[in-house]
Protein backbone atom coordinates (compact mmCIF):
# COMPACT_ATOMS: atom_id res chain seq x y z
CA UNK A 1 0.00 0.00 0.00
CA UNK A 2 1.03 3.33 -0.71
CA UNK A 3 0.66 6.46 1.28
CA UNK A 4 -0.17 9.69 -0.77
CA UNK A 5 0.34 13.03 1.27
CA UNK A 6 -0.64 16.60 -0.74
CA UNK A 7 0.23 20.26 1.12
CA UNK A 8 -0.75 22.61 -1.32
CA UNK A 9 -2.34 26.24 -0.60
CA UNK A 10 -5.64 26.15 1.03
CA UNK A 11 -6.99 27.88 -1.14
CA UNK A 12 -6.94 24.94 -3.75
CA UNK A 13 -8.35 22.82 -1.34
CA UNK A 14 -11.78 22.41 -2.43
CA UNK A 15 -10.11 21.48 -6.05
CA UNK A 16 -8.72 18.73 -4.33
CA UNK A 17 -11.65 17.80 -2.03
CA UNK A 18 -13.74 17.44 -5.52
CA UNK A 19 -10.90 15.17 -7.31
CA UNK A 20 -10.88 13.11 -4.48
CA UNK A 21 -14.87 12.78 -4.18
CA UNK A 22 -14.85 12.17 -7.69
CA UNK A 23 -12.20 8.93 -7.55
CA UNK A 24 -14.51 6.22 -6.32
CA UNK A 25 -14.12 3.69 -3.75
CA UNK A 26 -11.35 5.44 -2.19
CA UNK A 27 -11.09 7.21 1.14
CA UNK A 28 -9.42 10.54 2.05
CA UNK A 29 -8.55 12.82 5.00
CA UNK A 30 -8.07 16.37 5.01
CA UNK A 31 -6.40 18.69 7.45
CA UNK A 32 -7.73 21.87 5.99
CA UNK A 33 -4.96 24.07 8.07
CA UNK A 34 -1.24 23.52 8.72
CA UNK A 35 1.37 26.03 9.48
CA UNK A 36 5.21 25.41 8.70
CA UNK A 37 8.05 26.80 6.97
CA UNK A 38 9.18 25.84 3.52
CA UNK A 39 11.41 27.54 0.84
CA UNK A 40 8.70 30.14 0.10
CA UNK A 41 9.00 31.04 4.58
CA UNK A 42 6.51 30.78 7.08
CA UNK A 43 3.59 30.44 5.94
CA UNK A 44 1.07 30.63 9.10
CA UNK A 45 -1.99 32.74 7.54
CA UNK A 46 -2.10 35.81 9.59
CA UNK A 47 -0.83 39.11 8.77
CA UNK A 48 2.84 38.93 9.51
CA UNK A 49 3.08 35.53 7.64
CA UNK A 50 0.11 35.49 4.75
CA UNK A 51 -0.76 32.15 3.44
CA UNK A 52 -2.38 28.92 4.69
CA UNK A 53 -1.31 25.55 4.01
CA UNK A 54 -3.54 22.64 4.13
CA UNK A 55 -2.81 18.72 4.13
CA UNK A 56 -4.69 15.91 2.68
CA UNK A 57 -3.77 11.92 2.33
CA UNK A 58 -4.70 8.64 1.32
CA UNK A 59 -3.85 5.33 1.52
CA UNK A 60 -4.22 3.42 -2.05
CA UNK A 61 -3.56 0.36 -3.23
CA UNK A 62 -0.19 0.07 -5.23
CA UNK A 63 -2.51 -0.61 -8.20
CA UNK A 64 -4.23 2.58 -7.53
CA UNK A 65 -1.23 4.52 -7.13
CA UNK A 66 -0.85 5.25 -11.09
CA UNK A 67 -4.66 6.74 -11.31
CA UNK A 68 -4.05 8.87 -8.17
CA UNK A 69 -1.56 10.15 -9.28
CA UNK A 70 -2.30 11.62 -12.46
CA UNK A 71 -5.92 12.76 -10.92
CA UNK A 72 -4.14 14.73 -8.07
CA UNK A 73 -1.55 15.86 -10.74
CA UNK A 74 -3.80 17.16 -13.72
CA UNK A 75 -6.09 19.01 -10.11
CA UNK A 76 -2.76 20.91 -9.33
CA UNK A 77 -2.48 22.43 -12.70
CA UNK A 78 -6.00 23.03 -13.46
CA UNK A 79 -6.06 24.62 -9.57
CA UNK A 80 -3.32 27.52 -10.26
CA UNK A 81 -1.26 26.35 -7.13
CA UNK A 82 1.27 24.11 -8.95
CA UNK A 83 3.98 26.73 -7.45
CA UNK A 84 2.38 25.58 -4.29
CA UNK A 85 1.58 22.22 -4.20
CA UNK A 86 4.13 18.92 -3.52
CA UNK A 87 2.57 15.85 -3.65
CA UNK A 88 4.65 13.05 -1.77
CA UNK A 89 4.14 8.79 -1.57
CA UNK A 90 5.70 6.48 0.53
CA UNK A 91 5.18 2.83 0.96
CA UNK A 92 3.07 1.59 4.47
CA UNK A 93 1.66 -1.00 5.95
CA UNK A 94 -1.60 -1.49 7.73
CA UNK A 95 -0.74 -2.15 11.38
CA UNK A 96 -4.34 -2.09 13.05
CA UNK A 97 -4.71 -5.89 14.09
Amino acid sequence: MKAVVVVTDSEALREFERTCLAMPGRGFTIIPTVWGKGRRGLRTGDRVHPGGSSLLFTVVQDEELDDTLECLRECRDQSGAGDLTKIYVTSVEDASS
